[in-house]
């Protein structure tokens, strides 16, 4: 008779067990009933630029399971405007934003201001000091790629890099990692002792870059620190009469495009997929398990030429594919 009653305890005190354990194991691997909301806040976001980087998002959300919206979005004009989107995004319900920031001097106190409203991933800038208002950052080197630039600028170079007119160009100038670019490639002429004849710094997207290129002497060597700077300096190379040398940064199909037909010589290609990738699954992790360690984390950039644009390592990066 005892065996017969102790056996019903056992028994429920094996259940009570497995729920405990089983409510533990949930807990740790950050199950969550309801579909995480993940807004991704880019500027210009209809743009070719981020084909590989929107890529990369989709498949970590798959791999994450939560829902990912990439906000429609133009040039950005300043960080109130990008203000205004993330607290859309709060009425929306989502958990986290993805955010490139626009250049600010009110940058930090606003992602204070932030801090236990939502949490915010930023991506494609070279920052750091504002680690302990977000989850993370996930970027590019804009700075070393701003010195790529000018070491195949060199490379490159006709005759004596001494004897070569430089003229550089942005179509991106108000964001941070374009100011970071071109510091970079000024920086490591200036090592050189090698200076540029001119710098044409498109602000807000409204005037025709190509247009304003035209107005300029022409160089020997045309430098873009950014994609939309390349696509404009691509399209007035290919004008010209007498070919120039052209080396920029970039990823859209525009400007690969001059690559693969010679107007353009050498771009430096960052691993946007990769950018797009982990800036979801850090976020992700960081909203279902509420780590409290934020991340800063680099991604690689390559340099690619006219002959090696077909290799499969570099059809990887700039024609990603489910992975």
């Amino acid at each position: 008779m005892k065996k017969s009653r102790l056996f019903p305890a056992l028994v429920i005190s094996l259940v009570i067990a497995i729920i405990f354990l089983n409510g533990i194991m949930i807990r740790e691997n950050g199950a969550n009933t309801e579909t995480i909301q993940i807004h991704a806040i880019i500027d210009n976001s209809s743009d070719n630029r981020w084909v590989q980087f929107i890529a990369g998002m989709r498949q970590a959300a798959e791999d994450q399971n939560v829902k990912l919206t990439v906000m429609p979005t133009g040039h950005f004009a300043d960080l109130a405007e990008e203000k205004t989107m993330i607290d859309r995004s709060v009425r929306e319900g989502a958990s986290g934003v993805i955010l490139q920031l626009c250049e600010d001097t009110d940058v930090h106190e606003t992602l204070q201001n932030l801090y236990g409203q939502i949490y915010v991933e930023l991506v494609n800038t070279g920052t750091d000091e504002t680690l302990e208002s977000i989850t993370g950052i996930v970027s590019p080197d804009h700075k070393a790629i701003g010195a790529e630039l000018a070491a195949e600028a060199l490379y490159f170079a006709p005759e004596t890099p001494e004897k070569c007119t430089i003229g550089v160009v942005s179509g991106e100038a108000a964001l941070g990692s374009t100011k970071q670019s071109m510091q970079g490639f000024l920086e490591a002429l200036q090592d050189k002792g090698i200076g540029v004849i001119w710098t044409l710094e498109q602000e807000d997207g409204t005037s025709n870059l190509r247009e304003m290129l035209e107005k300029k002497k022409t160089p020997d060597i045309l430098v873009a620190v950014d994609n939309a700077g390349l696509e404009a300096a691509g399209e007035y190379a290919a004008s010209l009469e007498k070919p120039i040398v052209v080396i920029g940064t970039g990823t859209s199909t525009k400007a690969i495009y001059y690559l693969d037909s010679g107007t353009v010589q050498s771009i430096v290609v960052p691993e946007d997929y990769i950018m797009g990738y982990q800036s979801v699954s850090d976020l992700a992790d960081f909203v279902k398990k509420n780590t409290f360690t934020a991340r800063a984390r680099t991604v690689e950039h390559r340099v690619i030429h006219q002959d090696t644009l077909f290799d499969e390592e570099n059809q990887e990066i700039l024609f990603p594919i489910q992975r």
